[in-house]
């Protein structure tokens, strides 16, 4: 029941009462005076007295019942509000989560750009260095990329680029490895927990994936688009090895593979060989 209806239901029995006791005494007076008349017009009296209170009531009730409604419906508009407000605040984060993905992803091939990578391979390298365990960087250049934009234009060369980046991330790659485009045509892997050895399986098995692509390339060797892949490797110690090192070694390694004749996965091992 509502407030203005249990107030207006109390206050009706407190003036019905009040009006029957009244009565009561009334009428025992006007017997015991054996006047008869008078009974019935203390009857009628008390009876409109109460009539007349219940009316007052009503009207002094009735701006309380409607300020109730008022309160009631600003309950419920401040609920919807509420509502709405928790919805905008979800739809906002995820916003930003996704304006977040947004500025570490490549927009051409969905792999992470090179500023996550860097990232990454940052913080792999802290715990690889915390641990005693190591990691391993594949870079990987599409071979004669330029010659082939020359040769089928921009547009090509971008699906190209979609195609190997699906190509690599499709060789059973492990959820914690991470891809990039690292540069132009050049995309690099990171491998936590990885040796030299288990990084060149990794490696022949992501350059066996390009070549049953099977791309046409008329301007290379082959006939079709190859890779070259570099790969560096190392169990970092603090104060001693930077994650800039094994990088550069990766991007040396890429280059003695190029140098070979493309084609090809070239190692740290090679480079101090040569």
């Amino acid at each position: 029941m509502s407030l203005s209806r249990t107030l207006q239901t109390r206050l009706t029995l407190a003036a019905t009462g009040a009006a029957f006791v009244t009565a009561a005494v009334l009428t025992a007076m006007a017997w015991g005076g054996s006047t008869q008349g008078l009974a019935g017009a203390a009857v009628v009296l008390v009876l409109l007295s109460a009539l007349l209170s219940w009316l007052l009531l009503r009207q002094l009730l009735q701006p309380l019942g409607k300020l109730e409604d008022t309160l009631q419906n600003l309950q419920s508009e401040r609920a919807q509000l509420v509502e709405q407000r928790d919805d905008a605040r979800v739809h906002l984060e995820e916003m930003e989560k996704t304006l977040a993905r947004v500025g570490l992803e490549d927009a051409l091939t969905g792999l992470a750009n090179r500023r996550q990578f860097e990232r990454g391979l940052l913080e792999e390298f802290n715990r690889a260095a915390r641990t005693n365990l190591s990691l391993a960087v594949i870079m990987i250049d599409i071979d004669l990329f330029d010659e082939y934009n020359a040769a089928y234009g921009r547009m090509a060369g971008d699906k190209v680029l979609r195609r190997v980046g699906s190509a690599i991330r499709d060789t059973n790659v492990r959820p914690e490895d991470l891809l990039s485009r690292f540069g132009t045509q050049e995309i690099a892997v990171l491998l936590p927990g990885s040796r030299l050895d288990g990084a060149l399986i990794v490696a022949e098995r992501i350059r066996k994936s390009i070549e049953q692509l099977d791309i046409a390339h008329s301007a290379s060797p082959t006939g079709r688009v190859t890779i070259s892949i570099g790969i560096a490797s190392v169990t970092p110690q603090r104060q001693v090895d930077e994650p800039e090192t094994v990088l550069r070694e990766s991007e040396q390694a890429l280059a003695l593979a190029k140098a070979s004749g493309r084609d090809c996965i070239r190692t740290t091992e090679d480079l101090r060989k040569a």
